[in-house]
């Protein structure tokens, strides 16, 4: 049986050849629904992209590198969303395209970049998507160096505008804090993600605004940065409840950092809800099953990823990056009052 080709499927559908070929390589010119057509047409007669004699002739890869810190064998502690909920969303969104993820998981900041300058030089991939961005991250510069299309989660600060998808921290910190004043916390403590992080950085200034506009001071014994896990909830509730003046309040950077926390209510015989309340920010929404349940800014993980597939494809096309940056806004689930209630 003869193997189908561009002609097969331009006799199936009536089209040119050359709409077919622009369509199968997801051509801006051919509309959706044309595409629609030419896709469903090739899965019916069973063609099959050559991809290779494609990467030959145009001199990509069609692969886009995805560049994402893994957990090492001795790391045990849970730290909320993995590498590989953020992959998921990324595949799906490239689904429909001739680009496929290439998974670079790397152990630190270092070796991320180091791999970032082997893809851009070697040309391994033809974008690349890469988190933790750092307040004045060199990835980000070596990328736009050798103009190379990227797109990153999370924003920087000190770099040259480029593409990215990220959580509104300034917005959720400065809504959180003035929540919790309104319901009588004049002592509020933030469990912040390590200081070199952008969004750390962001959320730590956000988070001195809101008291100085609410007439409160800025205490530095109420903050606390580091790796989010449930160590670290639990260490940081034990020091800072042990103060003369100890937080009411713990607003928690995700929900792991939230479980380790109410492990330290439990060593310091806190109670939640008469001592002390904690609040969470995440993209998995775990707070829901604690006991008792605790309020959270939620943003499930597959909105942020699926942008970032999108975007990626986009800045491949040519578009410019500062047309691909996005806040995204979680959403508040009230689970608790929050006002303390000195009879629990």
């Amino acid at each position: 049986m003869q193997r189908p080709t561009i002609k097969t499927i331009a006799r199936e559908t009536g089209l040119s050849i050359a709409t077919v070929s622009k369509a199968l390589k997801h051509s801006p010119q051919v509309r959706p629904e044309t595409r629609a057509v030419v896709l469903d047409a090739a899965e019916r007669v069973g063609y099959e992209l050559n991809l290779h004699g494609v990467q030959l002739r145009t001199g990509k890869t069609y692969q886009v590198a995805a560049i994402m810190t893994a957990p090492g064998p001795k790391e045990n502690e849970w730290e909320g969303v993995e590498y590989a909920q953020l992959l998921s969303g990324i595949s799906w969104a490239l689904e429909e395209s001739p680009y496929r993820v290439s998974l670079y998981a790397v152990r630190d900041f270092e070796e991320s970049q180091e791999t970032i300058s082997q893809i851009v030089s070697m040309k391994k991939a033809d974008g690349i998507i890469i988190s933790g961005t750092r307040a004045d991250d060199p990835r980000i510069r070596l990328m736009q160096e050798a103009e190379f299309p990227f797109v990153t989660y999370g924003m920087s600060i000190h770099n040259a505008p480029h593409a990215y998808v990220d959580a509104d921290n300034e917005q959720m910190i400065r809504l959180s804090v003035a929540r919790l004043i309104e319901r009588g916390h004049r002592r509020i403590a933030l469990l912040n993600p390590k200081e070199q992080f952008a969004y750390g950085v962001v959320r730590l200034e956000s988070y001195r605004k809101a008291l100085e506009k609410a007439g409160l001071p800025y205490d530095p014994a109420l903050v606390a940065h580091g790796r989010l896990t449930p160590a670290f909830g639990r260490e940081n509730v034990v020091t800072m409840s042990a103060l003369a003046d100890p937080p009411t309040a713990y607003i928690c950077a995700n929900e792991a950092t939230a479980l380790g926390a109410f492990s330290g209510f439990h060593a310091r015989g806190l109670v939640h809800g008469r001592d002390a309340v904690i609040n969470a920010t995440d993209d998995l929404n775990v707070s829901q099953y604690f006991a008792p349940p605790i309020t959270s800014y939620y943003l499930p993980i597959g909105e942020p990823s699926a942008l970032l597939g999108k975007f990626i494809l986009r800045r491949m096309e040519g578009e410019p990056p500062d047309a691909l940056q996005t806040l995204l806004m979680p959403d508040l689930i009230e689970r608790s009052d929050d006002r303390l209630r000195p009879e629990r």
